[in-house]
């Protein structure tokens, strides 16, 4: 009951904030090829870059749609967390089949790396998630602590968020207090681009943490380990 109440406030504070992104974000969009689809495949395998004792899967497909040249984003995503025997504690699985691309020049600054990440690929949409039936405390993105998602071990949905950086460029300081005509020097992380999965989530912290009332994007991050941009016919 408590996750059914959750998730209803989450659905209806995430839609709002969708609806607004989506109005006022202007998708920066490849032009389209008249006989050709620009394809990109991504896929993260391995340890969570937050968490200690998780594993990862995030496997996801961006199809630029033939004549209007628009993205539209799939991703599943599969995590692991493990005990200091070996044991499997928790899990949580997700899938977004139509995801939209909001924004291919996202910034956000990140706690685990102190530093601000920048063109980040950011993408929402209304998916699926399943999580093993417990409440599972964990310390989020090196911060503070939460309980992760327990959908009581069934497929519920909820808002899908992804961040998506393929060529894991970041600056030091905020590039957003950089006068114009000034260079912020931009950085590459040695092992590369990574991903976030996540599902929007009341976590019950304070209002002014997250997305507002308590919401915060919960789950895998890991470095990619494919990425592949292609042209199909």
């Amino acid at each position: 009951m408590v996750a059914k109440m959750k998730l209803k406030v989450t659905t209806a504070l995430i839609a709002a904030l969708f609806l607004i992104s989506a109005i006022t974000i202007v998708t920066p969009v490849k032009a389209a090829d008249p006989n050709r689809i620009l394809m990109i495949d991504f896929m993260a395998k391995g340890d969570d870059l937050d968490i200690s004792g998780a594993t990862n899967s995030i496997i996801g497909k961006i199809v630029y749609d033939k004549v209007s040249g628009n993205p539209l984003v799939q991703v599943e995503f599969h995590s692991k967390i493990y005990d200091e025997s070996g044991k499997k504690v928790y899990a949580m699985k997700g899938k977004l089949k139509d995801g939209f691309l909001l924004m291919t020049e996202f910034n956000f600054y990140c706690p685990i790396f102190n530093v601000w990440f920048i063109n980040v690929w950011w993408v929402m949409g209304e998916g699926l998630v399943k999580t093993t039936d417990i409440d599972f405390p964990v310390f989020f993105r090196n911060s503070f602590p939460i309980t992760l998602p327990n959908t009581g071990g069934k497929y519920v949905s909820a808002q899908i968020l992804m961040f998506l950086s393929p060529t894991a460029e970041y600056c030091l300081e905020d590039p957003g207090t950089y006068p114009p005509g000034t260079e912020n020097p931009v950085y590459i992380l040695p092992e590369g681009g990574w991903v976030l999965a996540a599902v929007m989530w009341d976590v019950g912290i304070p209002m002014d943490v997250g997305f507002g009332f308590g919401i915060l994007p919960v789950g895998p991050v890991s470095y990619l380990t494919k990425y592949m941009e292609k042209w199909v016919p």
